[in-house]
């Protein structure tokens, strides 16, 4: 190589960051810095989410290519040397811990999810499995350590990625591991993977939240006085340029100038660069490469779980072709004295269901009495609000039933016209609206009622005789005849309006409200109960404790994140 490294090796013995704008000549910078790597023959291994590294494996006009192996995509299609998928990551990483195999891994049109699965795979594989040096250099590292993530899918792939990054970055030195990462967007990049990095290359940045970025590195690992002259001249630094701090090895901030690499600028637009052709492509012995993981692939596949459901609804549809084929054999006769012994039982079970049903009658209208009774004896123990009305027209008092023993029609009413739900039943409904696919303690909690009381169920009851309820499992819902005769309500607000919602609903001085506002203030971290107890003033190991969590949880406000617990995300999106 003819470029000597620009920087003090003893830069490169912890990690490093590269911060710069779309253009500052972040992406050369690290080149530059892995050229001289595989040129001492170190274990290096690139992610490059954007599949533009290719260019280490073909010849510049400096310096012929590395013998790297490409795995997965890349802009050129020619680089490629294995195919990978979403679950072979701890399969490449097993390959990389194992032995000197320098490579890139390229993601150029897969999906964000699948990246994610590899990554958190991989770097599962790699912090669990490494021994000695090796030199993880991370392209465009806000995809795999995101500062404000949100969740991306069930799996919450992104957080999961976030967590193994700063594993890698806070104990990765103890297992050989130097990370050496950039980003064209330093304000994307999660506080805890930038301050892990002693060495900083910061290169031009303008929008001042980028610039906030290389300021809380400065905050965390420079000195601030010093630092200020590096902010100031961030704006102003030409392409190729950068200030180089790296406080722990007592060198800079100094400002320098980055060489062109020396490989062929795979970085420049398609129609910069020069034509490729089929020579020039650096020899890598893949064989056994590809071998492994073509085994391995299949394998991760045969395990996937929405290759298996596709196999069995392929054999479902099989199964069902076969069925309507299939000459259907005439049903057996049954014995006739089995038929009337079955009408004979059925008929037992019709009329004990009759009288079943009288007797609840007749307990209804014997509570109708005894409520109309209490209610008459609560009037006259007011004999100061009788003499108010002696003056006024009385109305005529309600009838009393006419027989305890009279008989309600057993077949279930339509919902009548004008029949609309009131006091605990409303609340029932309106929550049911807020939120369908609640379970019984949910709904109870929601609509501030005890589950588990006669009332409670009286009122589901009454909503299913109507037809307004739809129960699966133990969820329920409102059927839209339900939704319609609940008529106006007010839905729960999005994103932080319904963060403000829950807290005024839970009251200001309620436990479960602060245990709220300290979560969502550390969100998208969880904190431990200990930590939790400790910012609310609160005994966490307390009973009373308990009973917030337990509530919070049931209204779905909080989630836990292994023995930790985190706001839930609806509150931030």
């Amino acid at each position: 190589m003819k470029n000597a490294l620009c920087i003090p090796e003893k830069t490169l013995k912890q990690h490093g960051v590269v911060l710069g704008k779309t253009g500052a000549g972040k992406s050369s910078a690290l080149r530059h810095i892995v050229e001289h790597l595989l040129e001492r023959k170190k274990r290096v291994c690139v992610l490059d989410p954007k599949g533009d590294w290719w260019g280490l494996k073909y010849s510049g006009p400096k310096a012929a290519g590395f013998p790297v192996i490409a795995f997965g995509d890349f802009k050129d299609a020619r680089a490629q040397d294995v195919p990978i998928s979403a679950h072979s990551g701890a399969h490449v990483a097993e390959l990389i811990t194992s032995g000197n195999r320098p490579c890139i891994i390229g993601f150029r049109g897969g999906t964000t999810s699948a990246m994610l699965q590899f990554y958190i795979d991989f770097a599962k594989g790699i912090f669990n499995a490494n021994s000695g040096e090796l030199y993880l250099v991370g392209d465009e590292f806000h995809n795999f350590a995101p500062k404000n993530w949100k969740m991306s899918d069930s799996e919450d792939r992104a957080g999961i990625a976030l967590h193994w990054s700063n594993r890698l970055m806070s104990e990765g030195r103890g297992i050989g591991i130097v990370a050496l990462i950039a980003s064209q967007r330093p304000q994307k990049v999660h506080n805890d993977a930038l301050t892990s990095c002693e060495t900083l290359i910061a290169m031009r940045v303008i929008h001042a939240a980028d610039r906030a970025a290389v300021q809380e590195w400065i905050k965390g690992c420079g000195d601030t006085a010093q630092g200020t002259e590096v902010l100031n001249g961030l704006a102003s630094l030409p392409r190729g340029s950068a200030y180089v701090w790296s406080p722990e090895e007592n060198y800079g901030p100094v400002r320098v100038a980055f060489p062109m690499f020396e490989t062929f600028d795979s970085f420049a637009p398609p129609q910069l660069q020069k034509a490729v052709k089929a020579s020039g492509w650096a020899a890598v012995d893949i064989a056994e490469v590809k071998e492994k993981m073509a085994t391995v692939i299949e394998e991760a596949k045969a395990k996937d779980p929405r290759e298996l459901r596709k196999r069995i609804d392929d054999l479902q549809r099989e199964n069902a072709k076969l069925q309507s084929t299939a000459a259907k054999p005439a049903p057996a006769p049954i014995d006739p004295a089995v038929i009337a012994e079955l009408k004979g039982q059925a008929a037992a079970f019709e009329a004990h269901f009759n009288e079943l049903r009288r007797q609840i009658d007749n307990l209804g209208a014997h509570a109708a009495f005894v409520k109309q009774t209490a209610e008459s004896l609560e009037r006259a123990a007011r004999p100061a609000q009788a003499q108010n009305n002696l003056h006024r027209p009385q109305s005529a008092p309600a009838a009393l039933p006419v027989s305890l023993g009279a008989r309600h029609n057993a077949t279930a009413r339509p919902p009548a016209a004008g029949d609309a739900p009131k006091s605990g039943l409303r609340r029932i409904m309106v929550a049911l609206a807020q939120r369908p696919g609640l379970t019984r303690r949910q709904i109870g909690v929601r609509a501030g009622m005890s589950s588990q009381s006669g009332t409670f169920s009286n009122y589901l009851s009454k909503l299913r005789t109507n037809g307004w309820l739809d129960t699966t499992g133990d969820r329920h819902q409102l059927t839209p005849a339900g939704v319609e005769s609940l008529g106006e309500f007010t839905p729960l607000p999005n994103g932080a309006g319904l963060l403000d919602h829950w807290l005024a609903e839970l009251g200001p001085t309620n436990g479960a409200t602060r245990i709220l506002k300290a979560v969502a203030a550390s969100y998208p971290s969880a904190l431990t109960r200990a930590q939790i107890g400790e910012a609310t003033q609160m005994s966490s190991e307390s009973g009373t404790f308990s009973n917030y969590l337990s509530k919070l949880r049931v209204l779905e406000l909080i989630e836990d994140v292994g023995r930790e617990i985190r706001a839930s995300s609806e509150f931030f999106q």
